[in-house]
Protein backbone atom coordinates (compact mmCIF):
# COMPACT_ATOMS: atom_id res chain seq x y z
CA UNK A 1 0.00 0.00 0.00
CA UNK A 2 1.32 3.38 -0.96
CA UNK A 3 1.19 6.43 1.51
CA UNK A 4 1.57 8.71 -0.99
CA UNK A 5 -1.26 11.44 0.44
CA UNK A 6 -0.27 14.98 0.58
CA UNK A 7 -1.86 17.99 3.15
CA UNK A 8 -1.95 21.36 1.13
CA UNK A 9 -2.93 24.76 2.30
CA UNK A 10 -2.69 28.18 1.36
CA UNK A 11 -0.34 29.24 -1.26
CA UNK A 12 0.27 25.91 -2.06
CA UNK A 13 -3.21 24.73 -3.21
CA UNK A 14 -3.54 27.53 -4.66
CA UNK A 15 -1.05 26.65 -6.61
CA UNK A 16 -1.96 23.28 -8.32
CA UNK A 17 -5.51 25.07 -9.03
CA UNK A 18 -3.79 27.45 -11.13
CA UNK A 19 -2.17 24.48 -12.54
CA UNK A 20 -5.66 23.41 -13.65
CA UNK A 21 -7.26 26.44 -15.03
CA UNK A 22 -4.34 27.09 -17.50
CA UNK A 23 -4.62 23.31 -18.66
CA UNK A 24 -0.90 21.88 -17.82
CA UNK A 25 -0.74 18.22 -17.97
CA UNK A 26 -0.98 17.04 -14.33
CA UNK A 27 1.59 14.06 -13.31
CA UNK A 28 -1.00 12.37 -10.69
CA UNK A 29 -1.97 8.78 -11.37
CA UNK A 30 0.12 5.85 -13.43
CA UNK A 31 -0.27 6.63 -17.25
CA UNK A 32 -2.70 4.13 -18.18
CA UNK A 33 -5.14 5.69 -15.29
CA UNK A 34 -8.99 6.77 -16.71
CA UNK A 35 -9.23 10.14 -16.08
CA UNK A 36 -12.48 11.26 -14.20
CA UNK A 37 -14.21 14.81 -14.88
CA UNK A 38 -13.75 15.68 -10.78
CA UNK A 39 -16.97 18.47 -9.51
CA UNK A 40 -17.16 21.88 -8.25
CA UNK A 41 -19.84 22.76 -5.28
CA UNK A 42 -20.34 26.60 -4.16
CA UNK A 43 -22.49 27.30 -1.41
CA UNK A 44 -24.11 30.70 0.23
CA UNK A 45 -23.98 30.61 4.30
CA UNK A 46 -25.42 33.43 4.24
CA UNK A 47 -24.34 36.99 5.57
CA UNK A 48 -21.62 37.15 2.51
CA UNK A 49 -20.32 34.10 3.52
CA UNK A 50 -19.40 30.92 1.15
CA UNK A 51 -17.32 27.68 0.52
CA UNK A 52 -16.31 26.24 -2.62
CA UNK A 53 -15.39 22.85 -3.07
CA UNK A 54 -13.17 22.19 -6.30
CA UNK A 55 -12.36 18.49 -7.15
CA UNK A 56 -9.91 18.14 -10.07
CA UNK A 57 -7.07 16.11 -11.44
CA UNK A 58 -9.27 12.69 -11.02
CA UNK A 59 -8.13 9.52 -12.19
CA UNK A 60 -8.85 6.27 -11.64
CA UNK A 61 -7.37 2.63 -12.24
CA UNK A 62 -9.26 -0.54 -11.83
CA UNK A 63 -8.27 -3.91 -11.95
CA UNK A 64 -9.01 -7.26 -10.46
CA UNK A 65 -7.51 -8.33 -7.60
CA UNK A 66 -4.06 -10.45 -7.69
CA UNK A 67 -6.13 -13.50 -6.13
CA UNK A 68 -8.00 -13.37 -10.30
CA UNK A 69 -11.27 -13.70 -8.19
CA UNK A 70 -14.58 -12.31 -10.28
CA UNK A 71 -15.71 -10.60 -6.92
CA UNK A 72 -12.69 -9.18 -5.96
CA UNK A 73 -11.26 -5.56 -7.60
CA UNK A 74 -8.76 -3.60 -6.96
CA UNK A 75 -8.61 0.31 -7.53
CA UNK A 76 -5.87 3.45 -7.57
CA UNK A 77 -7.56 6.47 -7.35
CA UNK A 78 -5.59 9.98 -7.41
CA UNK A 79 -6.69 13.75 -7.17
CA UNK A 80 -6.39 16.89 -5.45
CA UNK A 81 -8.89 18.73 -3.65
CA UNK A 82 -9.33 22.41 -3.11
CA UNK A 83 -11.65 24.60 -0.41
CA UNK A 84 -11.58 28.49 -0.20
CA UNK A 85 -14.18 30.44 1.93
CA UNK A 86 -15.13 34.29 1.91
CA UNK A 87 -16.60 35.97 4.59
CA UNK A 88 -17.46 35.40 8.40
CA UNK A 89 -15.89 31.75 8.32
CA UNK A 90 -14.93 30.31 11.74
CA UNK A 91 -13.27 27.68 10.72
CA UNK A 92 -13.31 24.47 8.44
CA UNK A 93 -12.58 20.51 8.80
CA UNK A 94 -12.38 18.37 4.96
CA UNK A 95 -12.80 14.66 4.92
CA UNK A 96 -12.90 13.36 1.34
CA UNK A 97 -12.74 9.79 -0.20
CA UNK A 98 -14.88 7.65 -2.16
CA UNK A 99 -18.75 6.04 -1.54
CA UNK A 100 -18.12 2.41 -2.51
CA UNK A 101 -21.25 0.27 -3.24
CA UNK A 102 -22.17 -3.28 -4.72
CA UNK A 103 -25.04 -3.69 -6.86
CA UNK A 104 -26.01 0.15 -6.29
CA UNK A 105 -26.86 2.80 -8.30
CA UNK A 106 -26.07 6.73 -7.17
CA UNK A 107 -28.65 7.55 -9.29
CA UNK A 108 -30.17 11.53 -9.74
CA UNK A 109 -27.54 12.73 -6.80
CA UNK A 110 -24.51 12.10 -8.82
CA UNK A 111 -22.65 15.17 -9.89
CA UNK A 112 -21.25 17.75 -8.25
CA UNK A 113 -23.86 18.74 -5.51
CA UNK A 114 -24.03 20.01 -2.05
CA UNK A 115 -26.08 19.98 1.15
CA UNK A 116 -26.22 20.48 5.37
CA UNK A 117 -25.62 17.61 7.07
CA UNK A 118 -25.34 16.94 11.07
CA UNK A 119 -21.95 18.19 12.32
CA UNK A 120 -19.08 15.82 12.18
CA UNK A 121 -16.11 15.20 14.20
CA UNK A 122 -12.70 17.12 14.38
CA UNK A 123 -9.69 16.40 12.36
CA UNK A 124 -5.61 16.77 12.32
CA UNK A 125 -3.44 17.69 10.04
CA UNK A 126 -0.93 15.07 8.39
CA UNK A 127 -0.35 12.44 5.96
CA UNK A 128 -2.03 9.38 4.68
CA UNK A 129 -3.42 6.88 2.98
CA UNK A 130 -7.08 4.51 2.20
CA UNK A 131 -7.48 1.74 3.36
CA UNK A 132 -6.83 -1.22 1.84
CA UNK A 133 -9.61 -3.58 1.68
CA UNK A 134 -13.21 -4.46 2.57
CA UNK A 135 -16.11 -6.54 1.53
CA UNK A 136 -19.32 -5.62 0.49
CA UNK A 137 -22.45 -7.61 -0.38
CA UNK A 138 -24.88 -6.66 -2.70
CA UNK A 139 -27.02 -3.51 -1.47
CA UNK A 140 -24.31 -2.41 0.63
CA UNK A 141 -21.44 0.72 0.43
CA UNK A 142 -18.97 2.03 2.36
CA UNK A 143 -17.38 5.13 2.54
CA UNK A 144 -13.50 5.00 2.25
CA UNK A 145 -11.45 7.98 3.32
CA UNK A 146 -8.02 8.93 1.66
CA UNK A 147 -6.75 10.49 4.65
CA UNK A 148 -6.86 7.74 7.36
CA UNK A 149 -3.95 8.31 10.07
CA UNK A 150 -3.38 6.13 12.85
CA UNK A 151 -4.12 7.65 16.10
CA UNK A 152 -3.89 6.69 19.94
CA UNK A 153 -7.61 6.05 20.43
CA UNK A 154 -8.77 5.60 16.51
CA UNK A 155 -7.94 6.25 12.76
CA UNK A 156 -8.33 9.84 12.16
CA UNK A 157 -10.14 10.70 8.63
CA UNK A 158 -10.18 14.56 8.90
CA UNK A 159 -8.25 17.67 9.11
CA UNK A 160 -8.86 21.16 10.31
CA UNK A 161 -7.64 23.95 8.20
CA UNK A 162 -7.44 27.59 9.67
CA UNK A 163 -7.11 29.77 7.10
CA UNK A 164 -9.33 31.05 3.95
CA UNK A 165 -8.10 27.80 2.22
CA UNK A 166 -6.95 24.11 2.59
CA UNK A 167 -7.20 21.12 0.82
CA UNK A 168 -5.07 17.77 -0.09
CA UNK A 169 -3.72 15.77 -3.15
CA UNK A 170 -3.50 12.09 -3.38
CA UNK A 171 -1.97 9.97 -5.58
CA UNK A 172 -2.12 5.71 -6.18
CA UNK A 173 -4.35 5.07 -3.43
CA UNK A 174 -5.00 1.56 -3.02
CA UNK A 175 -8.47 -0.11 -1.77
CA UNK A 176 -9.97 -3.31 -2.54
CA UNK A 177 -13.16 -4.84 -2.99
CA UNK A 178 -14.06 -8.26 -2.80
CA UNK A 179 -17.49 -10.58 -2.03
CA UNK A 180 -19.20 -8.64 -4.61
CA UNK A 181 -20.92 -11.12 -6.89
CA UNK A 182 -22.77 -8.20 -9.09
CA UNK A 183 -21.57 -4.78 -10.26
CA UNK A 184 -19.86 -2.19 -8.36
CA UNK A 185 -19.30 1.87 -8.58
CA UNK A 186 -18.07 4.25 -6.56
CA UNK A 187 -17.81 8.39 -6.57
CA UNK A 188 -15.57 10.73 -4.76
CA UNK A 189 -17.13 12.54 -1.72
CA UNK A 190 -15.70 15.65 -0.16
CA UNK A 191 -17.21 17.03 2.93
CA UNK A 192 -15.97 20.18 4.51
CA UNK A 193 -17.50 21.16 7.79
CA UNK A 194 -17.69 24.70 8.34
CA UNK A 195 -19.58 27.34 10.88
CA UNK A 196 -20.37 31.16 10.94
CA UNK A 197 -23.02 32.90 13.14
CA UNK A 198 -25.71 31.99 11.21
CA UNK A 199 -24.27 28.63 9.63
CA UNK A 200 -22.87 25.59 11.31
CA UNK A 201 -22.82 22.06 9.39
CA UNK A 202 -21.70 19.98 6.55
CA UNK A 203 -21.41 21.03 2.47
CA UNK A 204 -21.38 17.98 0.78
CA UNK A 205 -19.86 18.04 -2.93
CA UNK A 206 -20.01 14.26 -5.05
CA UNK A 207 -18.20 12.91 -7.84
CA UNK A 208 -18.97 11.53 -10.80
CA UNK A 209 -19.70 7.80 -10.58
CA UNK A 210 -17.52 5.25 -12.29
CA UNK A 211 -17.87 1.38 -12.67
CA UNK A 212 -15.51 -1.08 -11.04
CA UNK A 213 -16.58 -3.59 -12.92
Amino acid sequence: MTNNSRIATGAAIAGAALIAVTGIPSTTGAADAGKLPGGFKHKNLGDGSSVSIRLFDESVRVSRAVTNIPTSREVWVSGKVAVSTKGDVKGGTLNAGYQVGCQLNFGADAGAEGKAEPDGSGGATGEGTATGGFTLSPGEAKFVPVVNVAGADDDVTTFDFGNARGGLAYSQERFGVDGCAGHASARAQVTVQVKTDTFKGNVTMYGKPFSLG
